[in-house]
């Protein structure tokens, strides 16, 4: 059984449907990131599960036990807010401590809970502050302790590094990260940022408008998206989606694509089967900007390596990177090549795409077309299945004009 079972669940404020049947399951350990755009409902999911909501249908099963109308002071669960909510008129060590003060905890043993915390936090020296005498960084990692003290069975963050500087966010995302493996707790972590939640997550629910778009480990939901939003929301830069025509070339199924120069005609590889009836019929194809890269810098070892030329647009250096902007398919698309590479606007040059890695979907409903292959347990759960394809044996190269 699961640790944390969210069945079924909706909410519902007078006729406004918030969420609409969100079914989730981790296990203990788990980090399960919700993310998804403002107003998608994943605050409320949390809320709901502290009990500061109720639930207007459907079940919160926590290690085996329905917590529905369970009070929140019983439910067994910390929560770490958003804007910190720490008392200003107490020092460090008193927010710490104060949860375990109205449990009535013997003063020693709160010494003792509050020291470690500290000590786990590296807050040590603040402990006789105030929180007007901290940083964000500081009064975050307060709130964190406060709610470790009390080592409960599952511990809720909501968004609570969106007050924090980016530099600070992402020393703040390590800190998080390390102590979730220190001490193997179960927490569930909303944010907007899908940077955040690829990086911190055990498990990613994706929501949109209320309801659940895909439910899995942070590569399956990068590789392999269930639809346009998961696909375009998650990954920064963005998947790139053209318009695609699947046809037909020397009795090979391929996808030709509109550009400038040419049209661009890349073979498919991944999902075949479901795409053959697809032919002669218009595809939403996504790639990675990683998957679209300069000839040199390109993985010929494990991908499936196709060539065309096209012109630049622009050229963003970033330091570790460079991306370049050319169009294709009536839209602009992002490429990641080498940095320092002799590139410029208006340049012609050779692109190599990874069609291994190329996606489609159903520009009406936005689904993935994707081959039908029995799915394991986890699978099933997360929506991810061996979508790999087959790499074409020949290693012809397809390219403009073919």
């Amino acid at each position: 059984m699961s640790f944390l079972h969210i069945h079924n669940v909706h909410k519902r404020f007078g006729d406004t449907h918030v969420l609409k049947g969100i079914d989730i399951a981790i296990e203990k350990g788990d980090f399960l990131v919700l993310v998804g755009p403002s107003g998608c409902g994943k605050s409320t999911l949390l809320n709901m599960i502290a009990g500061l909501d109720a639930i207007s249908e459907g079940e919160l099963l926590l290690n085996g036990e329905r917590i529905n109308d369970v009070h929140p002071s019983r439910r067994d669960i910390a929560m770490v807010f958003q804007s910190y909510a720490l008392y200003p008129s107490m020092t460090v060590a008193g927010n710490i401590g104060f949860g375990l003060e109205m449990r009535k905890v013997a003063k020693a043993r709160r010494r003792e809970a509050i020291q470690r915390a500290a000590e786990l936090l590296q807050i040590e020296n603040l402990l006789d502050r105030k929180p007007a005498q901290l940083s964000g960084g500081q009064r975050q990692r307060v709130a964190m302790g406060r709610a470790l003290v009390r080592e409960p069975q599952l511990f809720l963050f909501d968004e609570p590094l969106s007050n924090l500087d980016a530099k600070l966010r992402v020393d703040m995302r390590t800190e998080i990260k390390q102590l979730h493996q220190r001490l193997g707790t179960t927490i569930v972590y909303v944010t907007h940022d899908q940077i955040e939640a690829m990086t911190l997550a055990t498990r990613i629910a994706v929501m949109r408008g209320g309801e659940l778009q895909q439910l899995g480990t942070p590569q399956a939901v990068y590789d392999d998206p269930n639809n346009l939003f998961v696909a375009g929301f998650m990954g920064s830069p963005s998947m790139n989606l053209v318009t695609a025509r699947i046809t037909r070339h020397e009795g090979r199924l391929v996808a030709r694509i509109a550009a400038p120069a040419g049209d661009v005609t890349l073979p498919i590889v991944r999902d075949r089967a479901a795409l053959e009836a697809w032919c002669d019929r218009d595809v939403m194809l996504g790639l990675r900007p990683e998957a679209i890269t300069d000839p040199a810098s390109a993985n010929r070892e494990d991908g499936d390596i196709h060539e065309a030329t096209l012109e630049i647009a622009l050229v963003e250096p970033t330091g570790a990177d460079l991306y370049v902007v050319t169009q294709l398919g009536g839209r602009s698309i992002n490429a990641r090549m080498r940095p320092g590479a002799p590139l410029s606007p208006g340049q012609s040059t050779r692109f190599a795409f990874d069609v291994s890695r190329m996606v489609a979907f159903d520009p009406e409903t936005e689904a993935r077309i994707r081959d039908e292959v029995p799915a394991t347990p986890d699978e099933a759960s997360t929506g991810h299945a061996d979508s790999t394809g087959n790499a074409d044996s020949t290693g012809n190269i397809l390219g403009q004009n073919a």
